[in-house]
C-alpha cells in the first residue's frame, strides 16, 4: 500500500519529468520544423499529451507512471532520428542514459524496468526495420547488443536506487506512524491530566473565591489526587497562616492610624512653629542686610576720606618743599641785596672821586686861562654826571635798602609759613593715620557683618526647607492616616475566625 510520503514524491516526480517532457517536445518542434520533418514534432507533441494530462491532474498512479516511463524514451528516440543527418546520432544515444537516470525521481523500479524494456525494443526493432534511423552506419547487431548490456547495468542500479529509496520512505512513513501513535498515547495522557487538574482547579477556584470574598475560616476537606494534594495542604496552611497575619495586620493598623494622628499633631505644631522662626529670621535678615548696607556706605565714606587726606598729606608734603624752596630763593636774594648794596657804595665813592676830579680839573682850566676853557666845558659835564651818578647811586641804594627790609620781612613770614606747613603736614599725618585705622577697622567690621548676613541668609534658607519639610511630613502624616484609616477598613473585610472584624482607630470625618 502506497503511503502519503510515497504518494507525494512521486507527485513530485510527475510533475518535474512532465516539465521537461513538455519542453524536449517543444525543441523536437521547432528542430523538425527546421529540417522539414514536422511528422517527428507532431509526433513529439502526441507523445507529451498523455503525461501533461496525467500532471495536470495531479496523477501519480501506475498508469500515469507507465505513460512517462514510455513517453521519455521515445522522445530521446525521436532526438536520434532528428539527428542522423547532423552525426550526432551516436552521441545522442546519451540522452537515453540521462531519460533512464532522471526516472528515479519517481521511486519506482517499474518505471525503471518499462523505461529499459522500452529502449530495448526500439533499438532492436528499428535496427532491422529503420537502422538509419538509430546508427550512422546502418544494420549493426553487436552494438545494439553492447547498449542493452550498458542500459541493463544502469537499470539495474537506478532499480536498486528505486528499491533503496521506497524502502527509506516506508521507513520514514513507519516513523512519522510510531510518532503519531505517540503523540495520540501523550495526548491521551495529557486529557487525564487535565481533567484531574480541572477537578483540582474547580475546588481551587472555589475557595480562592471564598478567600476572596474575606473568608478565611473554611478549607479544602476533600483530598486531591496525586502531587496535588500538596497544593490543597498548601493552601489550608496559607489560609491559617493568612488569618494570623491579617488578625496581626488589624492590630498593627490600630497602632499606625494612632502614631500617625500624634504624628499629624506633632507636625502641625512643628509646622506653626517653624513658620514664626522663618519670619523672625526673615526680619533679622532683613535687618542685616540693612545694617551691612549702611557699614559698606560708611566703609565706602572712609576709604574715601582716608584717600582724601592721603593726597592733602601729599600735596602739603609737596607744597611745603615748594616754601622751602622760596624761603632759600628770598634767602638769596636777601643776599643778593647786600651784595648790591655794597656795590653801589663803591659807585657812589667812584662818583665822588670823580666829581672831586672833576672839580680839580675845573680849577686847573681856569688857571689855563682861554686854552683851558673847552677843558672847563668837560669838566663841568663830567662834574655834572658824576653828581646824578651819585644822586641816582643815593637813590638806589635807598630802594636797595627798602627791597632787603621788604626781603627779609617776606623771608620771616615765608619761615613762619614754612613751620605752619610743617605743622600742617604733622597733623595731616595723624588724620590720615587715624582715618586708615578707622577704616581697617570698618573692614574687618564690614567683613564680620558680611558673614553674619551669609549666615542668617543660610539659616533663613534652612528654615524654609524646614518649614517646607514640617509641611511635607503634615502631609504625610495626614496620608499615614488616611491609609492607616483605608486598611483598617481593607482588613475589616476579611472574617478571621474567632476574632472580630477590625474597626477604623479615628472617625471618617477626622480622616477627611
Amino acid at each position: 500500500m502506497e503511503t502519503y510520503d510515497m504518494t507525494r514524491l512521486r507527485e513530485n516526480g510527475v510533475r518535474l519529468i512532465t516539465a521537461v517532457i513538455a519542453l524536449v517536445a517543444a525543441v523536437i518542434l521547432v528542430w523538425s520544423l527546421t529540417a522539414g520533418e514536422p511528422v517527428l514534432g507532431i509526433a513529439a507533441l502526441a507523445l507529451a499529451a498523455v503525461p501533461v494530462r496525467c500532471a495536470i491532474a495531479r496523477r501519480s498512479d501506475g498508469l500515469a507512471r507507465l505513460s512517462i516511463a514510455i513517453t521519455l524514451p521515445l522522445m530521446a528516440a525521436l532526438l536520434v532520428a532528428l539527428a542522423r543527418e547532423t552525426g550526432w546520432v551516436i552521441d545522442m544515444h546519451m540522452v537515453f542514459f540521462s531519460f533512464l537516470a532522471m526516472l528515479v525521481i519517481m521511486a519506482c523500479w517499474r518505471v525503471i524496468l518499462a523505461a529499459t524494456l522500452t529502449i530495448a525494443v526500439h533499438h532492436l526493432l528499428l535496427n532491422f526495420v529503420a537502422p538509419a534511423y538509430v546508427f550512422p552506419d546502418g544494420s549493426d547487431l553487436a552494438r545494439v547488443l553492447f547498449h542493452a548490456v550498458v542500459v541493463l547495468i544502469e537499470a539495474a542500479v537506478l532499480i536498486a536506487l528505486c528499491r533503496r529509496i521506497e524502502t527509506l520512505v516506508r521507513g520514514l512513513t513507519a516513523a512519522h506512524e510510531a510518532q503519531a501513535a505517540l503523540d495520540a498515547q501523550r495526548h491521551a495522557e495529557r486529557e487525564a491530566v487535565a481533567a484531574e487538574q480541572r477537578t483540582v482547579i474547580a475546588q481551587l477556584s472555589q475557595r480562592l473565591g471564598a478567600l476572596a470574598q474575606g473568608d478565611l475560616a473554611s478549607r479544602i476537606d476533600t483530598p486531591f489526587p496525586g502531587e496535588y494534594e500538596t497544593a490543597r495542604t498548601s493552601l489550608n496552611h496559607t489560609c491559617g497562616e493568612l488569618d494570623a497575619m491579617v488578625s496581626a495586620v488589624a492590630q498593627t493598623a490600630d497602632g499606625v492610624a494612632s502614631g500617625a494622628h500624634e504624628l499629624r499633631e506633632a507636625s502641625g505644631s512643628l509646622a506653626s512653629k517653624t513658620e514664626q522662626q522663618s519670619a523672625a529670621i526673615e526680619t533679622a535678615v532683613a535687618t542685616a542686610a540693612a545694617l551691612l548696607r549702611d557699614i559698606e556706605a560708611q566703609a565706602a565714606g572712609w576709604n574715601a576720606a582716608r584717600d582724601t587726606a592721603l593726597g592733602a598729606k601729599a600735596d602739603a608734603d609737596r607744597g611745603s618743599d615748594d616754601i622751602a624752596g622760596a624761603a632759600e630763593a628770598m634767602r638769596r636774594i636777601e643776599a643778593s641785596s647786600g651784595e648790591i648794596g655794597e656795590m653801589i657804595g663803591f659807585i657812589d665813592t667812584i662818583a665822588f672821586q670823580t666829581n672831586l676830579l672833576a672839580l680839580n680839573a675845573g680849577v686847573e682850566a681856569a688857571r689855563a686861562g682861554e686854552a683851558g676853557k673847552g677843558f672847563a666845558v668837560v669838566a663841568g659835564e663830567v662834574r655834572e654826571l658824576a653828581q646824578r651818578s651819585a644822586q641816582s647811586a643815593s637813590a638806589i641804594k635807598q630802594l636797595v635798602a627798602n627791597s632787603k627790609e621788604e626781603v627779609a620781612i617776606g623771608v620771616a613770614r615765608v619761615q613762619q609759613m614754612v613751620d605752619l606747613l610743617g605743622s600742617l603736614v604733622a597733623r595731616f599725618s595723624e588724620i590720615a593715620e587715624r582715618i586708615d585705622t578707622i577704616a581697617s577697622g570698618s573692614d574687618g567690621t564690614l567683613a564680620a557683618i558680611r558673614q553674619i548676613d551669609a549666615s542668617m541668609t543660610v539659616l533663613d534658607r534652612g528654615m524654609q526647607q524646614n518649614a517646607a519639610m514640617a509641611e511635607q511630613t503634615s502631609a504625610a502624616s495626614l496620608q499615614l492616616l488616611s491609609s492607616a484609616q483605608e486598611l483598617n477598613r481593607e482588613v475589616a473585610r476579611f472574617r478571621p475566625q474567632g476574632s472580630p472584624a477590625p474597626t477604623s482607630f479615628y472617625p471618617k470625618s477626622e480622616a477627611a
